[in-house]
């Protein structure tokens, strides 16, 4: 007869290896050389939430976008232009100052 012991409380318990899941790495390769990208991964490469970019799509100050049917893309080239417009060196920047003049204003009325 063997001697089977219970773990102590809080302990965590080891994964048998037929249980573990190998890691996958969160982006495959040839995601990462398509020209193309979908609206969740621009929003992941800008910083934003995908809402936000569909905000930008309506009101403007966004990087250009195609429709292809029910589906919106953004060309890698773009995205990373667009950023590269929104770069400052501090807040009295030119740029910034365009960059906040460009972006939707957050009141409804006038």
């Amino acid at each position: 007869m063997t001697d089977i012991t219970k773990p102590k409380a809080g302990a965590s318990v080891p994964l048998s290896p037929e249980i573990a899941v190998p890691a996958r790495p969160p982006t495959s390769p040839a995601r990462i050389l398509r020209p193309y990208l979908r609206g969740g991964e621009a929003a992941e490469l800008i910083g934003v939430s995908i809402r936000t970019l569909e905000k930008y799509r309506c009101t403007g100050g966004g990087p250009p976008f195609l429709k292809v049917g029910s589906r919106v893309l953004y060309l890698r080239e773009d995205v990373e232009t667009w950023l590269q417009r929104h770069r400052c060196q501090n807040t009295s920047d030119d740029n910034y100052a365009a960059a906040l003049r460009e972006m939707p204003s957050r009141r409804n009325g006038p």
